[in-house]
């Protein structure tokens, strides 16, 4: 049923009426145009789809846009209390979407008004009338020959008039931003029936929304200025996060305690670049990351767990002379051995109590007085933010350097797919070296004003349940070994709170995927990453799952597929990337301090002159072997790279073998990754030796400072070593002879 749109006596006074309203409107919340050459002539057909966050939606960008506008709206909205006004200040056409002849209804109102926009009340990512009008909309606007007009209108969601349900970050008169997109004019796919073509429609629509979410909305700011912006949009008493010790930090503390510590390590760190940071993830571990970046310097965020041969390796090749930690953690931790290393090796060890303890006056009125006024270093979004470290196929470990804009764009790729909100708690018990743990997990939620639970260790299987469910957190984070942790040691009810769950690092097993359904009657999310990539690639939403799969590419990121030799499935090769996201490059142990940023020339672009167009900076290797599918989901079909990820942990294959050869430097060997019930993968070595133990090998790399993670769980000892005609290692027939050996 349509309700027809007619001339009604009164249409000029409402029409007027309308205009004051929506000019008042305009004032009152300061609303900024941007986009403006994108806007379609009035004489042009097109169907306006934007973010629905508010009543007052529909009027600011009617007031935006010139020319006369036409609201479609479900009918099932049309005697709500909240419609009247709207209805009394806009032409609206009531179409009852739930009918077979919606579609026909929208394209005939399209067709004749020129200029439509599709109204609604729900959310992009969750909401399922909203998906279906998303499918409808394509078909519409390819049917009535009409452009796509995306429009991102930001701060109404935050005012009086705001949809959500949680209102602490409501506020009287939010400044508004309406963005306007490039139009796009969408075809019909051909050759495919009805139902299917919708499907791919709707797909296609809800990539153009999720693109519109993301590029709308990432400001080029360093992370202490989105921080202060938060500040100011949420309220300095609003309580962002906590501890297991019930201890609370509001985002005024964070950030008056950022600015005071900032001052404080500017003095003490003066003449250096980059600052060694090796800090749990606690209260006083956020303060003193967004300390550093006050003080104008980059955390290098050192992995505690990996040794201290790594955590040296790490120093040296970002050529840090000081790194920041606690007394109090290397106690607890049990990280004496690490600290006499690092003295040992030249380093200035700087304990943040100390730090704490010596702050003056001048620190502390300087800071508040920062703070207050929003002062923070002028440096561009470009520059470095954090280092973090990963390991390569060399063994050594390789610096990666994000940026603030790899960051914050990372997250705004996050949020454009996920629907979290100022109700969310997210429970982040991932250490802040590892780039999930830090990105997605700790400044994400942060500078999105959703709070944050922060507790040490991920390894801790009985109390993080318990914890989960007193804190009445409802997101979480973590690997497929954790997960399987908390399901074996959780009572039914401890994620009863829980809404959202999202597995990484490693392949899931479909064991935990069904023991989580099973106990708990949740569903698994999986993604994928890479440190490099800041870190998220793709995720499963609710929108959009597939079970196999790792999810769909985030907005904003682009990919390419490598043959690789030997693969010969469709649409399958080694994934390449470019974004925001992706590093600014890498800093190698034996580079001599030089940044490398990530390219492939291969993937240069020239003209019909001949002229270079593109050439092939941003492209990163991921070094994954993957499946595409027609509708964009990723699946994983093994790693091109000579490493295993140990419970989350990245373990390089050549290093542990380079290792083993100072005990048996004379024999042929090998290291392989084979599947693990419980840690998803573990170290299995060959060798041609005989009465080889783990005890042995543990105990030398315990000499050697190095991982335990790095032992071999798994021993075949053979007669004669599996080598190729080369005289190279034969990994194939290795791996085999592992899956078939005995423990």
């Amino acid at each position: 049923m349509m309700t027809e749109i007619s001339l009604p006596e009164g249409l000029k006074e409402r029409t007027m009426l309308g205009a004051v309203v929506r000019f008042l409107l305009k004032i009152i919340y300061r609303v900024e145009l941007r986009g403006r050459e994108h806007c379609p002539a009035p004489e042009e057909r097109s169907l306006i789809l934007y973010n629905p966050g508010s009543i007052i939606d529909t009027l600011l960008i009617d007031g935006q846009i010139p020319g006369r506008v036409t609201l479609i709206a479900d009918s099932a909205f049309e005697h709500k209390w909240w419609m009247r006004p709207v209805r009394a200040l806009l032409r609206i056409a009531f179409i009852d979407f739930s009918t077979p002849a919606a579609t026909l209804a929208m394209i005939r109102t399209l067709e004749r008004e020129g200029r439509c926009m599709l109204f609604h009340s729900g959310q992009v990512n969750n909401d399922a009338r909203f998906r279906k009008s998303l499918e409808a909309a394509g078909v519409i606007a390819a049917k009535a020959g009409a452009a796509i007009l995306p429009v991102r209108v930001d701060g109404a969601a935050s005012s009086l008039f705001s949809y959500a349900r949680h209102r602490s970050h409501r506020r009287w008169f939010p400044q508004v931003t309406v963005t306007l997109l490039p139009p796009q004019r969408l075809l019909l796919p051909e050759g495919l029936p009805p139902r299917e073509r919708r499907r791919r429609m709707g797909l296609r629509m809800y990539d153009l929304m999720t693109e519109l979410e993301y590029l709308s909305s990432v400001p080029h700011r360093t992370l202490l200025r989105l921080l202060m912006d938060r500040v100011s949009q949420s309220g300095r008493g609003f309580i962002i996060a906590e501890d297991q010790d019930h201890a609370v930090l509001t985002y005024g503390k964070l950030l008056t305690g950022a600015c005071v510590l900032g001052r404080a390590f500017r003095r003490r760190f003066r003449g250096e670049e980059r600052v060694g940071f090796l800090l749990p993830t606690s209260l006083p571990g956020l303060a003193a990351f967004f300390a550093l970046q006050a003080g104008g310097l980059v955390p290098a965020m050192l992995n505690f767990t990996s040794g201290s041969a790594s955590v040296l390796s790490c120093c040296r090749t970002v050529g840090l002379t000081s790194v920041l930690t606690s007394r109090k953690f290397l106690k607890l931790a049990d990280l004496e051995p690490l600290e006499q290393a690092l003295r040992e090796a030249g380093l200035r060890l700087t304990y943040l109590e100390d730090v704490a303890r010596e702050l003056s006056l001048a620190d502390k009125l300087a800071g508040v007085l920062a703070s207050r006024l929003g002062l923070a270093p002028s440096r561009p979004d470009t520059d470095a933010a954090a280092v973090m470290f990963t390991s390569g196929t060399e063994g050594l470990p390789k610096a990666v350097f994000l940026s603030h804009r790899n960051i914050n764009a990372n997250g705004r790729q996050a949020l454009s797919l996920l629907t979290i909100g100022a109700g969310d708690k997210l429970f982040n018990c991932l250490p802040m070296f590892h780039a999930f743990g830090l990105g997605v997990c700790t400044l994400l939620p942060v500078l999105a004003g959703v709070r944050v639970f922060l507790y040490p260790s991920p390894l801790h299987y009985r109390i993080v349940p318990k914890l989960f469910y007193e804190s009445q957190s409802t997101i979480l984070c973590g690997t497929d070994t954790f997960c399987a942790g908390y399901s074996r040691y959780g009572r039914p009810y401890d994620f009863c709170h829980a809404r959202l769950i999202i597995v990484g690092a490693e392949k899931m097993r479909d064991s935990t995927r069904r023991t989580w359904k099973d106990k708990y009657g949740l569903d698994l999310y999986e993604g994928y990453g890479a440190t490099e990539a800041s870190p998220l690639l793709s995720v499963n939403t609710l929108a959009n799952r597939r079970e196999g799969s790792v999810g769909r590419l985030v907005p904003g990121v682009e990919y390419r597929l490598q043959e690789v030799p030997g693969i010969t499935e469709e649409h399958t090769g080694l994934l390449w990337v470019r974004g925001d996201n992706i590093m600014m490059g890498y800093m190698r142990p034996d580079g001599n301090g030089v940044l490398e940023p990530p390219s492939c020339p291969d993937f240069a672009i020239r003209d019909e002159t001949g002229r270079v167009t593109d050439d092939g900076s941003g492209w990163y290797d991921t070094g994954d072997i993957v499946h595409v599918d027609e509708d964009g989901f990723v699946c994983i079909r093994g790693r091109a790279k000579r490493f295993a990820k140990v419970g989350g942990e990245m373990v390089s294959l050549a290093a542990v073998e380079e290792a083993l050869k100072e005990i048996w430097p004379d024999s042929p060997l090998g290291v392989v990754a084979v599947p693990d019930p419980k840690k998803g993968e573990q170290l299995a070595l060959i060798i041609a030796v005989d009465n080889v133990t783990t005890s042995r090998i543990a105990a030398h790399f315990a000499s050697r400072g190095l991982s335990p993670l790095w032992t071999p769980r798994r021993i075949v000892c053979v007669k004669q070593a599996p080598l190729l005609g080369s005289g190279k290692f034969d990994y194939r027939t290795a791996r085999e002879l592992a899956e078939k050996g005995t423990a």
